[in-house]
């Protein structure tokens, strides 16, 4: 007579065994999906890129320390009357008029294949391009909204933070920034409006921005500081 312990090992053992086979199966059919787009991807002719969400930097509204803005072939920081600028902004000023006549596009969660399959895989160095002026550009916004409040020139953090947000950055602090200028000046509309758009991001930052941005609606905890 068979133990029903015994049974029960051979059952258990082969639940299991068909358990990872059909694991192995789920993820060979992902890999081989994946592998596949990526063989398509590869032969996908180049395309327009005519039609592509460019940014353009709005030069005459940031606040920049010199005069001439993008125009001046000056370096930020060194028009007359500018001599006592920070460094540390000067150099964020100069890292996003470095990208004056760079194109810029948000490819943010966009995969390399996804690209190629949508663009064609001969434009991939080109969107590849584009993407890393968008970082460059989203991290010298980001760091120049820091400095500017950091001086207490918080109008003109505001504008570059609200620009920053505009572009659809991930960068956590850019939009906890903005909501604590809206917040001090009890403009929680504001709030709402930047995390609908937080709430629309490709991004795995997506959730924490969220998070930290609901808890910026707390009107209470703004008035007992009034």
């Amino acid at each position: 007579m068979i133990s029903p312990i015994f049974t029960t090992i051979v059952i258990s053992f082969l639940a299991i065994m068909i358990y990872m086979k059909v694991t192995t199966n789920r993820f060979n059919t992902g890999d081989e999906k994946r592998i596949e787009e990526e063989r398509r991807s590869n032969s996908v002719r180049k395309k327009s890129l005519d039609e592509l969400d460019y940014i353009t930097i709005p030069f005459d509204s940031l606040p920049f320390s010199t005069k001439g803005g993008a125009e001046s072939s000056a370096e930020p920081g060194t028009e007359a009357g500018t001599e006592d600028a920070d460094p540390a902004i000067a150099r964020d000023e100069a890292d996003v008029l470095a990208l004056k006549d760079k194109k810029i596009v948000n490819f943010t969660g966009i995969s390399n294949t996804d690209l190629k399959l949508t663009y064609g895989a001969p434009n991939l160095p080109l969107l590849t391009e584009y993407d890393q002026n968008f970082t460059e550009l989203v991290r010298a916004l980001d760091s120049w909204g820091t400095h500017l409040l950091g001086q207490g020139k918080t109008a003109q953090a505001r504008t570059v933070l609200e620009f920053a947000v505009e572009c659809r950055t991930d960068l956590k602090s850019s939009y906890v920034q903005l909501a604590d200028i809206y917040a001090e000046n009890f403009e929680f509309d504001r709030i709402d409006h930047i995390i609908e758009i937080a709430d629309g991001l490709n991004s795995l930052m997506k959730g924490p921005i969220v998070r930290a941005l609901k808890e910026k609606c707390d009107i209470n905890k703004y008035v007992t500081k009034k």
